[in-house]
Formats: C-alpha cells, sequence, structure tokens
C-alpha cells in the first residue's frame, strides 16, 4: 500500500486554507480517502506494485455490480466496449485529441462519475487501473476525482508527476534510468537522503527549429506550473463536458474562454518586451506555418513527439482539415460581422445582446453550450491538429499527438502563441462593435487617487525540483529512492505598493489593478487594452478625507501559490492521520503560480505600469462562480477584465479615479556554475 512508502511519487498542493472544523473521525475518513485517491493513481503502469488495490481490480466483478451505477447506459457502454475488446490497449499513446479514444475516456469517467458511493468509485479504479490504458485511466480517475460530490477538497497530481516524459526532454528521462540503475554515477548528483537530483534543461537548448526570439522565451514557455495551469484548467471545464449535466455553472462559459485566452495572452506579451520581442508572427493556413519548434521529447513507448522545422509547409495528409478550417473562419468572421448567430434549431438571432459574448465565446470554443457545434465545429482541435504537425495514424492504436494536442506541454510550441493571438483578434473585433465605455459612465467623482508608490521590483531565477520518479520502473514498492528534476525558473521578490485616496464619502469600493506594457512601440490603450493583464482586484472601505491603501504583491490575486512537493506533502498526510496536527481543508487545489507573475525586466531595468481603477461596489455587479480546481472566484465587476475589456477612445488618466503608475523590473541573474548542487 502507499502508506508503507516513506517517499511517494505524486504531487501535492499548498495547504493554505480553512481548516477542518468537524470531529476527528470525519477528519481521518478523508484523509483515508485522499489516500486511496494517492493510491489509485500511484504508477499505473505498474498496477501489481499495489498488492492490495491489484487483488481488489482482479476480483471485482464489474458486470455484476449493475445496481451500484446511477448511469445505466454509461454502464452498458463500458461493459460493451470491454468485452468486445475495442479498448485502447495498455502502453499505447492516448489523445484526447483522437475521437474514438476522447469517447472511451468519456465512458468510463462517467461510470466513475455514476458509481453509487465512494466504496464502489475506488473498486471500479482498481479494476480499471489492472487492465485500462494508463492514460485513459488517469484522465478519466482524474476527472471524476474533480467533479464527484463525495471527492470535493481531494487533491490529485500534478500531471508532470504521473506522466514526466512530455515535461522534460529525452536526456533527463535516460538520465533518470541511469542514475536508477548505477546510483552513485558523476552524472547526476545524489543527496544522502536517497534522492537523485537530475539537471533538466530546457528542450530546445541545443535545437536548431528553434528561432533566436522563440529561444529566448523558453524559460517561460517551458516553465512546468504555467503550463500545469492549463492543464487544470481543462480539467476544471473540459471542452466536452456538458455543464448542465456535470454542474460546471454554466452562466459565463464563454465569456471565461475568452478571459482565459486574453489573459494569457497578455501575460506572453508582456514577456517578450523583456526580450525586445514585440510583434507576434501571424500565421496562414494556406501558407507554410513561420515558426519551427523540435520539443527534444519523447514518449514512454519511445516514440518520439513530433515537430516542425520552420516555415514548414503543412502536410498533405492535413489538407481536408485546412480546408474545415477555412470554412469555420469564414463563418466566424460572418458572425463577427453581421452580429447574427445560426442556431441548432433553425433560428437565426443577434448576439449583439449583454449575452453576445457569452454566445460567441460558446460558439468559438467549441463546447457543449455552442449555439449550433454542427455548423461552427471545433476550430481549436482542428487548429492543434495542422498546427502541431502530428502524423496521421495508420490505426486508432498508432496516435502519436503533438505538444499542441497535450493540455499542460502545449505553452512550449511557439504556435500556440499565434493561436492564441488569433483567438483574441476574434475577440477584439467582436469587443469593437461593442457599445463603448463614455467618460460619463466610469469616472467616480467622489475618489481620487492622488498618488502611488511601488517599492522596487527585482527578478531573478532560481531552482525547484520537480519529482519525475514515475518515469523509472520499479522492482519492488519499497524502493525509497526518489528522483527529481531540477530546472531553471523566473521568480521575483516580494514587491509593495501604497496608494493615497481622496474621498468625500464613506463607501466601499472597487479596486482593479492591471499590469501592462510601457514605452513599446505602437502601443496605445485603445487598440492594445489586450496587452494588460488583471492583475488584482478587491474591495475596500474608504472613509472621507485622505486614505492610506497598503497591498504586497503575497496578497495579489496572481501569486497564487508555492507548490508543495510530494515526500512533503505526504509526511503533513502522515501527521494529519496520526492526530499529531490538524489537517487544513484546501480552498483550491491550483491556482495561478506566484513566481511566473512578473516578467523578467532586464538587469539595468525595463519599464511597464501598473494600471489602478475604483469604482463604486454594486452587489447587482457582482458574481461569483464555484469551481472544483480554482475554489470561489468572485467578480466585482461588469465583466471579466472590467474596464479593460473593450476599447475605449477617451484619455483615462483624466479620470479622478484611475491612475497609471510607471515602474522598472530589474532582473538580477542569479545563475552559478554549481547552482544544481545546492536544494531550494
Amino acid at each position: 500500500m502507499f502508506r508503507d512508502i516513506l517517499i511517494l511519487t505524486l504531487a501535492g498542493f499548498c495547504l493554505s486554507a480553512v481548516t477542518l472544523v468537524n470531529a476527528d473521525v470525519a477528519n481521518k475518513l478523508f484523509l483515508v480517502k485522499q489516500e486511496q485517491v494517492y493510491d489509485a493513481l500511484w504508477n499505473p503502469s505498474q498496477p501489481e506494485l499495489q498488492p492490495k488495490m491489484y487483488e481488489m481490480g482482479k476480483s471485482y466483478k464489474y458486470e455484476t455490480h449493475m445496481e451500484s451505477y446511477k448511469n445505466k447506459d454509461a454502464f452498458y457502454e463500458f461493459l460493451t466496449l470491454y468485452k468486445e475488446k475495442t479498448l485502447l490497449p495498455r502502453g499505447k499513446i492516448f489523445s484526447i485529441f483522437y475521437p474514438e479514444h476522447l469517447h472511451e475516456a468519456i465512458v468510463l469517467f462517467k461510470v466513475f462519475y455514476y458509481a453509487k458511493d465512494f466504496e464502489t468509485f475506488y473498486k471500479t479504479a482498481a479494476f480499471a487501473r489492472n487492465f485500462m490504458n494508463e492514460g485513459v485511466y488517469i484522465y478519466a480517475f482524474s476527472l471524476a476525482v474533480l467533479h464527484r460530490p463525495d471527492t470535493k477538497s481531494m487533491r490529485i497530481p500534478y500531471f508532470h508527476e504521473i506522466y514526466p516524459y512530455i515535461f522534460f526532454n529525452t536526456e533527463v528521462i535516460r538520465n533518470s534510468y541511469e542514475a536508477l540503475l548505477y546510483q552513485g554515477s558523476s552524472s547526476p548528483a545524489q543527496s544522502s537522503d536517497n534522492t537523485i537530483i537530475i539537471p533538466a534543461n530546457y528542450s530546445l537548448l541545443y535545437s536548431s527549429s528553434a528561432s533566436q526570439d522563440d529561444f529566448k522565451m523558453m524559460y517561460f514557455t517551458e516553465d512546468v506550473f504555467f503550463n500545469e495551469l492549463n492543464y487544470f484548467n481543462h480539467l476544471s471545464q473540459p471542452f466536452w463536458m456538458p455543464s448542465e449535466e456535470f454542474n460546471l455553472q454554466s452562466g459565463k462559459r464563454g465569456e471565461e474562454y475568452f478571459f482565459v485566452q486574453r489573459m494569457k495572452y497578455a501575460r506572453y506579451q508582456l514577456e517578450r518586451f523583456s526580450n525586445d520581442l514585440y510583434e507576434i508572427p501571424d500565421f496562414d493556413f494556406n501558407y507554410p506555418i513561420p515558426r519551427g519548434y523540435n520539443p527534444s521529447l519523447s514518449y514512454h513507448n519511445g516514440y518520439p513527439v513530433p515537430h516542425r522545422e520552420p516555415y514548414a509547409t503543412i502536410p498533405n495528409d492535413k489538407f481536408a482539415v485546412i480546408r474545415e478550417l477555412r470554412d469555420l473562419e469564414y463563418k466566424i468572421q460572418e458572425v463577427i460581422d453581421s452580429g447574427y448567430v445560426f442556431y441548432k434549431n433553425g433560428s437565426f438571432e443577434s448576439i449583439r445582446t449583454p449575452n453576445g459574448l457569452n454566445v460567441f465565446g460558446n460558439l468559438l470554443a467549441g463546447n457543449p453550450e455552442s449555439p449550433n457545434r454542427d455548423f461552427y465545429g471545433t476550430y481549436g482541435i482542428l487548429a492543434r491538429d495542422v498546427l502541431g504537425f502530428s502524423p496521421a495514424p495508420r490505426t486508432q492504436y498508432d496516435v502519436v499527438p503533438s505538444v499542441l494536442q497535450n493540455y499542460g506541454v502545449d505553452e512550449r510550441d511557439p504556435m500556440f502563441w499565434s493561436y492564441v493571438q488569433r483567438i483574441v483578434y476574434y475577440y477584439k473585433e467582436f469587443a469593437s462593435y461593442l457599445p463603448e465605455y463614455t467618460y460619463e459612465q466610469m469616472v467616480y467623482p467622489d475618489v481620487k487617487i492622488e498618488s502611488v508608490k511601488i517599492t522596487d521590483v527585482e527578478t531573478f531565477f532560481d531552482t525547484f525540483d520537480y519529482t519525475i520518479f514515475s518515469t523509472v520502473n520499479h522492482g519492488n514498492v519499497n524502493d525509497p529512492t526518489l528522483i527529481k528534476a531540477r530546472q531553471y525558473r523566473l521568480n521575483h521578490k516580494p514587491y509593495s505598493y501604497e496608494m493615497i485616496v481622496n474621498s468625500h464619502k464613506a463607501e466601499k469600493v472597487v479596486v482593479n489593478m492591471f499590469l501592462g506594457p510601457k514605452h513599446v512601440p505602437g502601443v496605445t490603450l485603445a487598440d492594445n487594452y489586450d496587452q494588460f493583464m488583471p492583475y488584482d482586484q478587491f474591495l475596500f472601505d474608504l472613509k472621507p478625507g485622505t486614505n492610506k491603501l497598503e497591498r504586497s504583491s503575497t496578497e495579489f490575486l496572481v501569486n497564487g501559490f508555492e507548490p508543495m512537493s510530494s515526500d512533503v506533502y505526504y509526511k503533513e498526510i502522515q501527521k494529519a492521520m496520526s492526530g499529531s496536527v490538524a489537517y487544513e481543508m484546501p480552498k483550491r487545489l491550483f491556482t495561478y503560480p506566484g513566481h511566473i507573475s512578473m516578467p523578467k525586466g532586464k538587469p539595468e531595468g525595463f519599464p511597464y505600469q501598473f494600471f489602478f481603477y475604483i469604482s463604486p461596489y454594486n452587489e447587482e455587479y457582482s458574481f461569483e462562480i464555484e469551481s472544483r480546481v480554482f475554489g470561489e472566484i468572485k467578480s466585482y465587476s461588469k465583466s471579466f477584465g472590467y474596464p479593460l475589456d473593450r476599447p475605449i477612445y477617451f484619455p483615462m488618466e483624466k479620470l479622478p479615479n484611475a491612475f497609471f503608475k510607471e515602474f522598472y523590473v530589474y532582473h538580477k541573474d542569479s545563475y552559478h556554475k554549481d547552482s544544481f548542487h545546492h536544494t531550494h
């Protein structure tokens, strides 16, 4: 059992949360279930290393337990796949972007999700873990944990700890094998506590396929937890999952989709400015793809992850997909220009309405809330297929997905950002038809921001150790050796600001904060509002007269959490189960990685600016979204990203309740040749 191992190989999450205040029995029951969830996800390629769960799976007769599942259709559909032996074999590569694979994963997820109680859920997992394809199993089980009512607040591993092959290059994977076989070799560093440290370079470090521009950005695009954010965002709201059936709170699903894309785009642009890069290369499906990418990665079965040379011609087998994409782009542009959508029921309705952006977002995302998915398709899925250059599979068992077809590492490919820019372009085109915000709408005459002072902002590179134990098959369950990859990552020192605000009266207000570029050629707020990243939002009670607002970067919404490694988290679980410490229920399982929230800047300093906007609190505009991954998401504004959610053509610096504050980001390069031998 998992509890018999000194160090586990699965990920943990931060413990900043609300303490569980129920009786110790309830606390212990939760922890036992949490441990069982980890058991179920530990080294699924070697189910026999969990003897108790392995035997449970062998003895479970799925076909005799129909009454234990609430969804009979899902029960019988999975039983048919199982009996007909058409399931994806173990050891094969799984991809949710291949229809047959996705269908299989959805059916298994539904079996997990509709199990009547946790005991049935766990026995079903033990059964599926023994014979299902590892990728299908991991995906379906992880989703079920995050969406079942009785597993709320349960944590699942970080994806890089379950499946490190697509996060770390082949050199790291090979070194981990050699290190375990020949412990004491001089290539990896090894500590005295049975932990092997493998130095990990970025995947394109020695590749000619990367342009010099994209090479400069690898520390950002290949940041592990920044990519993990995309994976957990997908698990929170899979593109295929119906909101109503699985309680996804779909009221603003389309708007959320656009907000996430805009936030990614703005953050990427801000990082490019630190590297003297401005325009993101665009693309046309009729021409060669401008940005090359060689990930230097291999799947667990040895197949290399597909690569793409710069200005590569799109393969002939993609022509049918390209024709469909061109057709979809025409339809999308027609929706933007006409303001009308052709619904599945045959109606033709205007979306120049308050809910129009949400409808358009669902359409572009191609999710089940799309007004007509049969007609408007799934643009993103098709674009990833073409841009990633994945080879045409001979059979459904020979799929080799590209990086773009893997949530969790798709941001590594430079063309991902060209694609996101395309989505933001569609957003801006649609937003250009929305009513403009006027000075009279945005002014708050009772409040004036007098000044803002910001402490120096300093960035640096430190190292982080990522657990990659599951790269290696183990001979026995009692092997205490832990393997970690040590890689550089961008980080920043804490900083703060002080704002002086004058108010005519006592009132509760909303303070919005955005991070944007400064002194960048061609950047104006009217045309480039999308390059300002939402950074913070909070409520504040102003009193009459002068008010001082002080806020630290550690409080900002984008400075979410510092991850906890598996071995440390396991010790916390053991302490809680023994009763020596109180276990704290997490408010969220994942959030924006704080270390990557600030652009790198330059040694001599590089200018950015914060935009502050204060508005009166209006409960009517507030809304809350409950996410099983990201916790309670509260907004106190009219829309996501307000007021920089559409073009503004008057000078906002004239508003007394708005303030632009320029500051410099100083990068201190802390690289040392021996830094791989220091644990952080």
